[in-house]
């Protein structure tokens, strides 16, 4: 049921690009984001309040929540829009989906975790998966000197989402995902607001088509709240390695979904790809829950 779950997060974030790139057309992008997650930690807050759970949390645990809203919203989303701004979006999909590479390198040299021969094929056959979707798209992969800083801005951007998966686990063995996901959310969109502060002051809010809101509630609400929170609760039953893992699905989800509502074709080597990444999930989820 969790795998269900998570393939579903992985749809829902392969659609979210298109929704997001549509949005922008009429928001800036640091007050799409602010405005995104504010709405996602309001929701989820809700949640918690329908449930009765308790919105308490020892002094410990909460400094260690407000590490992950650094880390997995403040961090990661400026390091990704400003990387995305300066590289290809072939590039930074590519270079953003490399997160399960640096998750099971963390956990290798950090937490001294083995790495079984089922997960380094799995994350390497999702790896070759991953590129040659990217690959066979028009504009391709491309490496430059003027977009370098993107890609390293991008490859950033992977790593942090990386280190927000493993940081959150010890959090959900004593915490619900919803309340680790809303209090980071939180946490994350203030010390995000001193930087978008000039847009959120600039935006033409009256100009904002009712598309362009459209598209922000299924960032905040479906992508956001929901989706973020069941990818915590995939860490805390199913494990870090076999969860990131299903990061992976999400570049071939989006082109699936360009092909079936943008008219956008699939080539013989993205269903290749596609098979590759597939393949690479199954074997890392024949590991155990690590």
């Amino acid at each position: 049921m969790i795998s269900l779950r998570l393939i579903f997060v992985a749809i829902v974030w392969g659609v979210n690009f298109a929704f997001v790139k549509f949005a922008l057309n009429d928001f800036a992008p640091l007050s799409f984001t602010i405005v995104r997650f504010s709405l996602a930690s309001l929701f989820l807050l809700f949640l918690m309040l329908l449930g009765r759970e308790s919105l308490a949390m020892d002094r410990r645990d909460v400094r260690a929540v407000i590490g992950l809203g650094f880390i997995g919203i403040t961090l990661y989303n400026l390091l990704f829009m400003y990387g995305l701004n300066y590289t290809t979006a072939s590039n930074s999909a590519l270079f953003i989906s490399s997160s399960p590479l640096f998750a099971a390198l963390v956990m290798a040299l950090w937490k001294r975790s083995r790495i079984s021969a089922n997960i380094i094929a799995g994350l390497v056959l999702s790896s070759i998966g991953v590129f040659l979707i990217i690959w066979s798209k028009p504009g391709g992969v491309t490496f430059s000197r003027q977009a370098i800083a993107g890609d390293i801005l991008t490859l950033c951007a992977a790593l942090f989402w990386a280190l927000y998966t493993i940081r959150a686990k010890p959090l959900l063995e004593k915490h619900s995902a919803v309340k680790i996901t809303a209090y980071s959310m939180v946490s994350g969109t203030i010390m995000l607001l001193p930087m978008g502060a000039f847009e959120l002051l600039h935006q033409s809010w009256a100009t904002i088509s009712f598309p362009s809101w459209t598209a922000l509630a299924f960032s905040a609400i479906i992508s956001g709240g929901i989706a973020f929170s069941l990818w915590y609760d995939g860490v805390k039953k199913l494990g870090i390695t076999r969860t990131i893992v299903y990061h992976y699905l999400v570049p071939f989800v989006a082109v699936v979904f360009a092909a079936l509502f943008l008219g956008e074709p699939i080539t013989f080597p993205q269903v290749l790809g596609g098979l590759a990444i597939v393949s690479g999930v199954a074997l890392v989820q024949q590991s155990g829950n690590t």
